[in-house]
């Protein structure tokens, strides 16, 4: 029988169980901490047993529905929160005294920044150099990344800024351009001219679930919501649907509209989203957080006027016209004019 940690000072094998539990508390479940730990449910919940049985008391109530902490798993989880926090500090200050880039960088990216040319991203790890750094990138939702930077699991994120979160840090990068869009299937695609801002207010958007009210910035009409997404790449496939309205980022859209798959629809129905790189606050950064930071300061970027000319002429939209048929429009002969 498993003798009580209480009793004993910790070893590796309680720490690598600890951490376990950690990531259990904070994935919401056993389930869902698989893909995080990289590990099946049995093994995980043998670990979880092993905590307990070290702890001699019961962590969690666990079952195919449920997952909920007891007080004393509240207390053990809290404790481990700081025993973590405590080890990375450690780990900061000695990439101080050693110097170099060594150890780990933990960055959270919002989807598809790999498209837009005025994204550093790309250069700043290009600068990042040293044999012992081992880099860990994620493609995770805005809030996924704030809520990891916050907690810890992440030292960095890059995320549009919405709203800041209290105990973090933003520097804003770069602006971006989104304009709103329809599907080849949608009504409003092979109308002819630019739709009334009435017309629009009739159908429905999809909303940005991390964003608290956007669409139709600038408008009078109130946006009719008919879906919710968290990702760029969900929002267009719910556009292509033809079910919806919503607005995307112009260098994602551009190539699907070159295609004749989406239509850029009113002219005001635009904004810009500042992209701002995000760390936690009232925490002296490692020397690896510092460089990365510097090399995304440094980084060049490509303009916004630059990003038609990194479309091919022969993929460029064309003006629309009102003659041609339905079929021809839909297969890319004509376009909406930008």
């Amino acid at each position: 029988m498993a003798q009580p940690v209480g009793t004993t000072p910790l070893t590796d094998f309680d720490l690598r169980l600890l951490r376990v539990f950690k990531t259990i508390v904070e994935e919401g479940g056993l389930k869902s901490a698989q893909a995080a730990l990289n590990v099946g449910l049995p093994t995980i919940s043998k670990q979880l047993a092993d905590l307990e049985a070290r702890f001699g008391v019961r962590l969690c109530q666990r079952g195919p529905r449920q997952f909920e902490l007891t007080p004393q798993g509240k207390l053990i989880y809290e404790a481990a929160v700081q025993l973590f926090a405590g080890v990375e500090q450690f780990q900061r200050e000695a990439d101080q005294v050693r110097g170099g880039q060594r150890g780990e960088l933990r960055i959270g990216i919002m989807d598809n920044t790999i498209s837009d040319p005025k994204c550093p991203l790309v250069g700043a790890l290009q600068g990042l150099k040293g044999s012992d750094l081992h880099v860990r990138l994620s493609v995770l939702d805005p809030d996924t990344v704030q809520q990891r930077v916050s907690d810890g699991r992440l030292d960095v994120g890059i995320v549009p800024l919405y709203k800041k979160w209290p105990g973090l840090e933003y520097r804003t990068l770069y602006a971006e351009r989104l304009h709103l869009y329809c599907g080849v299937t949608h009504p409003l695609f092979d109308r002819v001219g630019e739709p009334t801002e009435s017309e629009l207010a009739n159908h429905a958007f999809v909303e940005h679930g991390y964003v608290d009210s956007q669409e139709l910035e600038g408008f009078s009409a109130p946006a009719k919501t008919g879906a919710t997404a968290w990702q760029v790449e969900a929002v267009a496939l719910l556009v292509m649907s033809g079910h919806f309205l919503g607005y995307l980022p112009v260098h994602y859209a551009a190539p699907l509209e070159c295609q004749g798959k989406l239509r850029r629809l009113h002219r005001r129905a635009a904004y810009e989203s500042s992209v701002a790189v995000v760390y936690k606050g009232g925490v002296p950064p490692s020397r690896v957080l510092k460089g990365f930071l510097s090399a995304l300061a440094a980084s060049p970027v490509v303009q916004p006027s630059a990003v038609e000319a990194i479309i091919p002429a022969t993929m460029r939209p064309r003006k629309a016209q009102a003659g041609g048929s339905r079929d021809d429009r839909r297969a890319g002969s004509s376009r909406l004019q930008a």
